[in-house]
């Protein structure tokens, strides 16, 4: 026999349990390991500072953050594939300068919008990249190095945003050589370390162990100020190039659709982890200034997509044509 109060009992307790499911399952984010995608080869700074990274927001999140290398296409076979996940907070992206700001103007195969198919998580710093010598090179400062600068001089750049740096200042420095590109820090500096590349642009991070042992010589930084690890290396501004600085950033950002509590979480672990001084420690060890802001999600977004306005019109403005 139908029992009518009972059937409502019953109808009104599914709908308390559907409507608890998903608050459940909101508290209990991340209830396994979270993937970030590093767009670049093991090994290269951009990699050693994502691992740090990553050590980190495993403590606060309380379960691993995994590292997955995806290099290729400088950076862009990664992002495409951090696009394509599952926008669930469980897949999020070490997105650099290069990968979210130059590419999609510089390589007709980056099929990406950095300001539409991904979302801010938090920003982890800003800096300078800097152009080293290997020590034993005849080239001690920058007038040498502008002396020695001609067709047969190979400057090595590990990625999009390097590659971009070398050409604007050799195009405001009226420099000229040959620029050999690499999938990213790690091959590039073996090569300048066997002597196969004259010179080399890069992020402080790649190069700082190098720089300390002596194997290389740093010449300058693209910045207008000094940057703290190679406080004794000149700045452009300092050699007279008014208004020239050029500065990379790390970031961590997720596929577009991310519901927003989890991307919250994802922020509050990042930016608990870049203020424990073990973390910064260890960044400020390999060369990367931790950023002092601690932007929430929003700030971040807003502040990928300025450098992407700014970086698509200046490169428009250098004439460089998507290849």
């Amino acid at each position: 026999m139908f029992n009518k109060r009972g059937f409502l009992k019953m109808v009104v307790g599914a709908m308390t349990l559907a409507t608890a499911t998903p608050a459940l399952a909101q508290d209990s984010f991340p209830s396994k390991p979270v993937r970030l995608i590093v767009p670049y080869s093991p090994g290269g700074g951009t990699d050693v500072t994502a691992r740090i990274v990553a050590d980190g927001m495993s403590k606060y999140l309380s379960q691993p953050v995994v590292v997955e290398n995806r290099p290729g296409a400088s950076g862009t076979v990664g992002t495409l594939l951090a696009k394509e996940a599952d926008a669930d907070g469980y897949n999020i992206l070490f997105g650099i300068q290069a990968t979210l700001a130059l590419n999609p103007s510089l390589f007709t195969s980056a099929t990406y919008d950095s300001k539409e198919d991904f979302t801010g998580v938090a920003l982890l710093s800003e800096s300078p990249y800097v152009i080293t010598v290997p020590g034993a090179s005849d080239i001690t400062d920058y007038e040498s190095f502008a002396d020695a600068a001609n067709d047969n001089m190979t400057m090595a750049n590990g990625g999009s945003a390097a590659l971009l740096a070398a050409r604007l200042l050799a195009r405001q420095a009226d420099l000229n050589f040959t620029n050999i590109p690499y999938p990213g820090s790690g091959d590039a500096i073996s090569d300048i370390l066997a002597g196969r590349v004259n010179a080399m642009i890069s992020s402080p991070v790649s190069v700082l162990p190098h720089v300390e042992s002596g194997a290389l010589r740093p010449i300058l930084v693209t910045s207008s100020e000094s940057y703290p690890a190679l406080a004794d290396t000149p700045t452009a501004d300092s050699l007279g190039f008014d208004g020239f600085n050029v500065v990379g950033w790390y970031s961590v950002v997720a596929p577009a659709g991310v519901p927003q509590d989890r991307i919250d979480i994802l922020n509050a672990a990042f930016n608990e982890t870049l203020a424990d001084e073990a973390v910064r420690q260890k960044l400020i060890d390999v060369g990367v200034t931790p950023s002092s802001r601690g932007l929430d999600a929003a700030a971040t977004s807003a502040f990928i997509a300025s450098e992407v306005d700014l970086w698509s019109k200046e490169i428009a403005d250098a004439g460089i044509e998507a290849k």
